[in-house]
């Protein structure tokens, strides 16, 4: 089975099909690699790689190279001082091709910035050019020692006493000069002064002794500093000195006493700091350091102690090593002092511009974002380059296709077009200390595009095929992979379970008619086809939904009904049931406490209100007798006699009135007697 992006060959032979996959492999790798090196792209500096200073002795050949990558194959030049080195300069060589810039003899003629271009072409009048970090040429100089030729004057002290001897009159050097000394004899043989934990030579070239001995003194001959810097072949000697040494029976002690320490140190970020602190004394002072925010100070992989502790190094200065360290002798009640360490730097990249690769149709953003070391003033706003030319920020060009933003710090090529856009930005920034430079190159190709793809929704039922073929294309540069994701898998190589990929056709797809039901159901979901590369991705989703009843691994499989739905009934059943009984409870609750007229009461003919009244605690009503018409009695009970008694009763119970109404055949007559008996009482 083939699942390349190329197209698999196919040869019928005998009713078989014979796949020509490895010749055909072949071929793909061939013409995927004829693509990739026919895409035209713009220069990429490989050297130098950053920005460089170099010191560089009178009249050396110096050079200096520069390498490139780009299709089609870049061509270099160099520029100086901010101008285009021409072939007719007979000073400063450059090979076009190899991109070398020689000096075949470096003077300082020769002295200043150095940057390097390369540019190619990817279009009709497209051509981007990219430019290099600049690198510093400076020739080294270290000036002659001026001698008057007077005789040195002798420094006269004690045994035990400190001294010291100052180079003095120190000649100019070109990088800062290094320093040693000397003792001469009336030879003319010189011997080098041993550093010591008693003698000790400072960054300025001043010869410390802690605490003189006598063997220190110099009758006939004398001491002579020497000064050197990256030109081993020129050392500079100074003016001679003269010590005498009186001894002491009994050497003094004396306590320790700083006698000199760095003045204003201040170093770059990501340069190492020397701080010097020199005590005198006897014995020999043991010498401390204490940062003042983080406390005492041991050798470990940030900091070194040298020279019995009277040096500092600190490592890969950064902006939280600036600050107070002070020294002291044999211990904190002893004379100390203190340094301020000052870090400081030249622009320091926060965000800087770089290569890109964007598809047309989208906007490339270049930023250009630098800071200064901490407490220190921000670096001016950056000067931009398109293809090295500067560009007017109050005036860009394109019509509005380069936009700054960020107060000038984020340029924007709007709505790119392949091969228009492709181009080279640069830009610099600077501050008090120096400057920094960037270049980014943008090649703009052609988008992913998706030529062949299915319905995005399919409903199916089963017997179906489900169609899953995705194809696409993109900028003949770039070599297009696909891959799958279903059921969050990931699939470069394989397929997701059941699709089907057909060699002859070209058509991907999941034949549903073989699957068993477990099988079918596991075939529901997301597929996403995914075609990518380098520089962009596209996402294809195919929704497959199953309509024939089988949703998850529950089937109702006789009715073919959801178990879902079932439950969605029996619960509808249930809150109907539940309301049913609300109203009726709701409708007892309202009656409570309602006389309530039975049917079998309408029916009574006979009735004992004497009894009623007694069964409810009205002892002294006086029984209601009925006034006048025998026919009244008999009315109410054909049995019961009602004597005179009985009714001079009842008319005085309803004052000497009788209401024939009350004992009318109406079924209310019960209610209206207990009433108006009620109302009496």
């Amino acid at each position: 089975m083939c699942r390349t992006d190329c197209l698999c060959w196919t040869l019928p032979l005998a009713g078989l099909r014979v796949t020509m996959a490895p010749v055909f492999t072949l071929v793909c790798l061939l013409a995927a690699i004829s693509r990739v090196t026919s895409q035209r792209i713009p220069p990429y500096i490989t050297k130098p790689d950053a920005q460089t200073k170099d010191y560089i002795k009178y009249e050396s050949e110096v050079v200096l190279p520069c390498t490139a990558e780009g299709n089609p194959r870049p061509t270099y030049k160099w520029y100086f001082k901010g101008d285009e080195v021409r072939s007719t300069n007979e000073y400063i060589k450059v090979d076009s091709t190899n991109g070398t810039l020689t000096i075949p003899s470096f003077t300082d003629r020769e002295q200043g910035e150095y940057q390097c271009a390369v540019e190619n072409n990817v279009g009709s009048e497209v051509n981007p050019l990219a430019m290099s970090p600049v690198t510093t040429l400076t020739q080294i100089v270290l000036e002659s020692w001026s001698d008057s030729g007077a005789p040195p004057t002798p420094i006269i002290k004690s045994e035990g006493q400190y001294a010291s001897l100052e180079c003095g009159d120190v000649p100019e050097s070109v990088p800062p000069a290094r320093f040693m000394w000397f003792r001469q004899g009336t030879d003319g043989t010189q011997e080098q002064v041993k550093e010591s934990k008693r003698i000790y030579i400072d960054d300025k070239g001043t010869l410390h002794f802690v605490f003189l001995e006598v063997e220190d003194q110099t009758d006939v001959d004398i001491y002579k500093c020497a000064m050197y810097n990256d030109n081993p072949d020129n050392i500079q000697l100074g003016s001679p000195k003269k010590l005498t040494v009186k001894p002491e029976t009994v050497k003094p002690q004396v306590p320790p006493r700083n006698v000199f320490k760095t003045a204003d140190p201040q170093f770059l970020i990501g340069q190492k700091a020397e701080l010097e602190c020199v005590f005198s004394g006897h014995p020999i002072p043991s010498v401390h350091w204490y940062d003042l925010r983080r406390g005492p100070i041991t050798t470990n992989k940030k900091y070194k102690l040298d020279k019995n502790n009277m040096k500092l190094q600190i490592v890969n200065l950064t902006d939280d090593d600036g600050g107070i360290y002070r020294c002291e002798g044999n211990s904190s009640t002893s004379d100390n002092d203190i340094i301020f360490l000052n870090v400081t730097s030249g622009p320091i990249w926060v965000q800087g511009i770089n290569n890109q690769t964007i598809p047309e149709g989208r906007d490339a953003t270049f930023t250009c974002k630098a800071r200064s070391a901490r407490a220190e003033n921000e670096p001016s706003a950056p000067v931009w380059y398109k293809n090295g030319v500067e560009i007017n920020m109050n005036n860009p060009p394109g019509n509005g296709k380069i936009q700054f933003s960020e107060r000038g710090r984020v340029l924007t090529v709007t709505n790119l077009t392949k091969p228009d856009d492709i181009m080279c930005i640069q830009c610099r920034v600077a501050n008090s200390m120096g400057s920094e430079f960037a270049n980014g190159c943008l090649n703009v190709i052609e988008p992913i595009s998706v030529t062949t793809q299915p319905p995005l929704k399919q409903g199916i039922k089963k017997g179906d095929l489900v169609n899953l073929t995705v194809r696409g294309t993109t900028d003949p540069g770039m070599t297009l992979r696909y891959r799958w994701e279903f059921k969050n898998e990931t699939y470069y190589t394989e397929l997701p379970p059941h699709v089907i990929y057909d060699d002859v056709t070209k058509q991907t797809y999941i034949n549903t008619t073989n699957l068993s039901d477990e099988e079918y159901d596991q075939i529901e979901g997301n597929y996403s086809r995914v075609l990518f590369h380098n520089f962009e991705t596209r996402r294809v989703s195919i929704d497959v939904v199953l309509e024939d009843g089988i949703v998850g691994p529950i089937l109702i499989s006789g009715a073919g009904v959801p178990i879902w739905l079932i439950i969605l009934l029996i619960l509808l059943i249930l809150l109907i049931i539940l309301i049913i009984i609300c109203c009726c409870c709701y409708r007892k609750k309202k009656d409570r406490g309602a006389y309530r007229v039975y049917a079998i009461e309408k029916d009574t003919i006979y009735l004992h209100p004497d009894k009623d009244i007694e069964d409810h605690k009205f002892q002294n009503v006086t029984s209601i007798e009925p006034e006048g018409d025998e026919s009244l009695k008999k009315r109410l009970n054909p049995n019961y006699d009602l004597s005179d008694d009985d009714m001079d009763s009842l008319d005085g119970y309803a004052g000497g009135k009788f209401n024939a109404a009350y004992f009318s055949d109406d079924a209310s007559f019960v209610g209206q007697y207990a009433t108006r008996a009620s109302q009496d009482l």
